[in-house]
């Protein structure tokens, strides 16, 4: 018992030592970090990712080389961001909504229907993000850049064509965002990771949820349902964070290096989003689930739950949040 404490307590101690490479000084030092990711090996997030940690490598000509863990393998979603913030992995991918509780300036990307397009979504990101550095940066950590998921839907067993069809439904949460949302509409929310959502539906432990097509194909959501709901109401965020510690630790050239591979990723994933937007629901479509243009009726009612969980946001949010959502409405 002594032993597994004394390894338990000496994990983070020994990530940064890792990560920093085991010495100092030396320009020919390699530095090997792992870097957990919460998604599919088939999500275009990791697949980005995998790129950025290609193009880290080929900058710093193979003196940094980033292990990328997918599909939760390393730490679940919930786990990400203290892992990264303790040191116990240098790097990590993760979407910060799941951490509403701690902020709520974390979730703002998924407060209903505030966004509808990307163009939205950028905007919202340019005024929010001095927001979400400062509060990131109380935690010892630096995000790298961001890609936004395509617009959400839902993803459903069966057809909902307005608000009362969620009242009492099996509804699978994300995150505390998610958890509200379902509160709002009657549905009893259940929180399951992405790496188990198709075996969540799979087994009866839920039967809807709010997430983008992109998910839907990344778990071969025609295996467990049969309905897109294409809602486009919130445009989520994956984020790439670095513990801030460990990076101002390397060399400036490696530092350098991923930063520049860090503004490559963000270009490239935000195209690619918009790519998958109409790709992945012809996808759905045509492996037999039904991608559904919502009715007015639904989308009327949902803008009410919207425009209930944007003031119980703003709330929590505090000043800062009448503040950023004043600058966001203009």
């Amino acid at each position: 018992m002594m032993v597994n404490i004394a390894r338990t307590l000496l994990r983070p101690v020994l990530a940064v030592v890792l990560a920093l490479g085991g010495a100092s000084g030396a320009d020919a030092q390699e530095y090997k970090w792992n870097m957990p990711t919460p998604y599919a090996e088939g999500s275009f997030h990791t697949k980005n990712t995998r790129m950025f940690a290609e193009d880290v490598k080929k900058l710093t000509n193979g003196r940094m080389a980033i292990t990328v863990h997918s599909n939760g393998s390393l730490f679940k979603l919930p786990e990400i961001n203290r892992a990264v913030q303790t040191g116990q992995v240098p790097i990590g991918e993760t979407n910060l909504p799941a951490y509403g509780n701690e902020s709520p300036f974390y979730e703002i990307d998924v407060v209903m229907l505030l966004v509808k397009s990307y163009d939205d979504a950028l905007r919202l990101w340019q005024l929010s993000r001095p927001y979400v550095e400062k509060r990131l940066d109380e935690q010892g950590i630096m995000p790298l850049y961001v890609v936004p998921f395509p617009g959400m839907g839902m993803i459903s067993k069966g057809p909902v064509e307005k608000l009362s069809d969620l009242k009492g439904t099996k509804f699978r949460a994300w995150g505390p965002a998610a958890v509200r949302f379902a509160e709002q509409v009657g549905a009893n929310p259940t929180v399951v990771q992405a790496s188990e959502l198709a075996q969540a539906f799979q087994v009866g432990i839920v039967e809807n949820t709010l997430t983008s097509a992109s998910t839907g194909v990344a778990t071969q959501a025609w295996d467990y349902a049969g309905y897109f709901i294409d809602l486009n109401c919130a445009h989520s965020k994956d984020t790439i964070i670095v513990n801030k510690a460990i990076f101002e630790g390397l060399p400036k050239d490696i530092q350098d290096a991923i930063l520049e591979a860090a503004e490559t990723a963000e270009k490239r994933g935000w195209e690619w989003s918009k790519a998958e937007n109409d790709e992945t629901k012809a996808t759905l479509a045509k492996n037999g689930m039904q991608v559904v243009t919502p009715t007015p009726r639904f989308m009327d009612e949902l803008k009410k739950v919207g425009d209930a969980l944007a003031a119980e946001w703003e709330k929590r949010a505090g000043p800062d949040g009448t503040a950023l959502l004043q600058a966001y409405r203009q």
